[in-house]
């Protein structure tokens, strides 16, 4: 009797905890962001999307940036558009955009973006069984959740069935496959998750996720035509391994971004704030290989459903260091991690197995790397100069130590999964 009531007392909490995250989503995260929202005409990053794919239902190039900034300021919403560096399938997403004029669009996909969220939010409790309280707490502490909502970003496009086909892949690999192989069509980095399900050998997930991305790129042509695929396969894509970003004029150096070549392009900087410098590139390749190798070495090992999570998690947090840009808004693609990293703190105190420094640790790098870019912002400004360097790359460390957290040995009392 005891016993089940200290059971029935805890399932309470995490539906205490919860309703506690929920609440302040709405009231200190999306009735913000959408005041913004719905106050913004340009439409932030959502508009490179937007215009692309009005060019490419029109039979244009989606990927010629000066025609879409033309297009914009035709329609007098902006002077200029960043960018559609895309996989060309990325368009059948934002294809209903395509009746709206680009302020009812962009508000549209702030509405599409909380349904994401909350969509991710149920694969990780069903699927990766993260307890209640834990999806409280990062909606508590994860600012980057409203600054992706802000801009408009499609991060939850691709991060949502990225997780439901590493969750199906378990009992139905064909199916996780092609929910994966989709999702790296629509942004280019979950495919990085093939490197887990080589790494074990299991290959029939990895041959529905190439097959998947044959297929949508086939369909996709209706959109782009082959000459149009061809430019983002050999002129977009390639450049991405050396930093350039297809013209984004957007400058690696900003604090915003939390990435491997950031750190090496703050001591080796380039002729152009937009491009990595020789040094700085040689650096980020090899710090990026071997992150990769302690990952592989780590994750090779892990033999049971929990140690798999985290070492997915740790692979996420890749995912999302190793471009050239991490900016805040893509921090929201590392639910997982953060989850899975929280869930075995949460363990450890709900067993009364506290390990201090490693449940601390867990919390505080979360917290670190979720603490809202203004106030960090802030921080620097009003610090020391000789600090301030070290501060603007405080998030990135949180983000290291989340990796190292999610690769070092844990104790479980019981699988999660």
């Amino acid at each position: 009797m005891t016993r089940s009531l200290g059971v029935l007392s805890r399932r309470w909490v995490q539906v205490l905890l919860l309703c506690i995250g929920l609440s302040s989503h709405a009231v200190f995260q999306a009735a913000p962001a959408a005041k913004e929202v719905w106050a913004t005409k340009h439409g932030r990053d959502f508009a490179s999307y937007y215009y692309a794919v009005e060019a490419a239902t029109h039979g244009k190039d989606p990927y010629a940036t000066r025609a879409l900034s033309a297009q914009a300021r035709a329609e007098h919403t902006r002077q200029s558009v960043n960018p559609y560096f895309y996989p060309p399938p990325f368009l059948f997403t934002v294809a209903w955009a395509t009746p709206l004029d680009l302020p009812t669009a962009y508000r549209g996909m702030f509405v599409l973006n909380e349904l994401l969220l909350g969509a991710c939010l149920f694969v990780l409790a069903r699927g990766f069984a993260v307890p209640l309280g834990v999806l409280g707490a990062i909606l508590v502490a994860w600012s980057p959740i409203p600054d992706n909502a802000k801009m408009g970003q499609a991060n939850l496009i691709a991060l949502l069935p990225a997780l439901l086909g590493l969750w199906a892949a378990r009992t139905r690999p064909w199916l996780g496959g092609t929910l994966l192989g989709a999702a790296a069509m629509f942004k280019m980095s979950p495919a990085l998750f093939l490197l887990y399900w080589a790494l074990k050998r299991q290959w029939r997930p990895c041959i529905a996720a190439c097959v998947t991305a044959v297929g949508l790129t086939v369909l996709s042509l209706v959109l782009c035509p082959l000459p149009t695929q061809l430019e983002f396969y050999l002129d977009v894509l390639p450049g991405f391994a050396n930093g350039d970003y297809f013209g984004l004029e957007v400058p690696i150096g900003l604090p915003a971004n939390h990435s491997i070549p950031d750190v090496f392009n703050t001591l080796w900087p380039g002729t152009s704030k937009t491009a990595l410098s020789p040094t700085a590139l040689l650096f980020s390749r090899v710090a990026i290989l071997g992150a990769l190798g302690a990952w592989a070495a780590r994750a090779w090992r892990s033999s049971d459903p929990a140690a798999d999570i985290r070492a997915l998690g740790a692979l996420t947090v890749l995912m999302v260091i190793i471009p050239t840009y991490a900016y805040e808004h893509h921090l929201v693609f590392l639910l997982l991690p953060i989850a899975a990293l929280l869930t075995s703190a949460w363990d450890d105190v709900m067993s009364g197995d506290i390990h201090p420094v490693r449940d601390i640790a867990s919390v505080l790098a979360v917290l670190v790397a979720g603490w809202p870019l203004a106030l960090v912002t802030e921080m620097i400004a009003s610090a020391p100069a000789w600090s301030r360097v070290p501060l603007r790359e405080v998030k990135f460390v949180a983000l290291l130590v989340v990796f190292g957290l999610l690769l070092a040995p844990w104790t479980r009392r019981r699988p999660r999964v």
